[in-house]
């Protein structure tokens, strides 16, 4: 059965690996913040964002120091890690491509009169920065990004802006983005480009490569 989007009101939208094809630059950027800990550690650390895409790094920090390295870590150290972080990966997500047709997809929902809204794991005043910078901002009626996760910010925005579950639907790439839709009840359709995604053992449909194979989902937009 295709998905009759005419339906929902309200979209919400991861942004790694949904819109912006970042997912390698940020993988690549925390294995060269821990490389200097030795490459099995580097590795490790690439694995695990790999496989938990859209937990914030701040908590991946304290897996990483906890799990990984086996050392007390405190506010100092994650700022620093932030800091470093940032500098790794703003420069080089702010010129990567956008996923195939999804910035045409979003604007034909701003056309149609719908509501998008962006949910991330990337910090709130980084996320709103590039969304700027990409002169994208404006296609979205909110944006919320981390410390809070996405659960919760998906919560907060469908109660202050009233969205019952059967208004809403999901787009994402993670594992987070499916349990936020399946916490609140709502559609979600996941963005699966690769055989190692986290959401390819998933029992869902539909899994799309890209927003250009949405088309052969869908039910005509009016």
């Amino acid at each position: 059965m295709k998905i009759d989007l005419n339906r929902y009101k309200a979209f919400f939208f991861d942004f790694d690996g949904v819109i912006v094809d970042s997912l390698d630059i940020k993988t690549e950027a925390f294995g060269e913040l821990f490389s200097r800990y030795g490459k099995e550690v580097s590795r490790k650390v690439m694995d695990y964002h790999r496989n938990n895409g859209g937990v914030s790094r701040y908590e991946k920090f304290k897996y990483y120091y906890k799990n990984l390295l086996h050392k007390e870590i405190d506010q100092r150290i994650i700022n620093k890690l932030d800091k470093d972080y940032s500098k790794l990966v703003v420069k080089k997500v702010l010129a990567a491509p956008y996923i195939k047709g999804a910035l045409a997809f979003i604007k034909r929902l701003g056309h149609l009169g719908k509501d998008c809204f962006i949910i991330s794991g990337t910090p709130q005043k980084e996320i709103r920065h590039i969304l700027k910078y990409k002169k994208i901002n404006k296609l979205f009626k909110e944006t919320a990004g981390s410390p809070d996760n996405k659960t919760e910010n998906l919560r907060k925005i469908m109660d202050k802006y009233d969205i019952s579950p059967k208004q809403a639907i999901y787009f994402g790439d993670a594992k987070s983005d499916y349990k936020a839709a399946k916490k609140r009840k709502i559609v979600f359709i996941g963005l699966v480009q690769n055989k190692d995604s986290e959401l390819q053992d998933l029992s869902f449909k539909p899994k799309l490569k890209n927003f250009n194979s949405l088309e052969n989902q869908l039910k005509a937009i009016a």
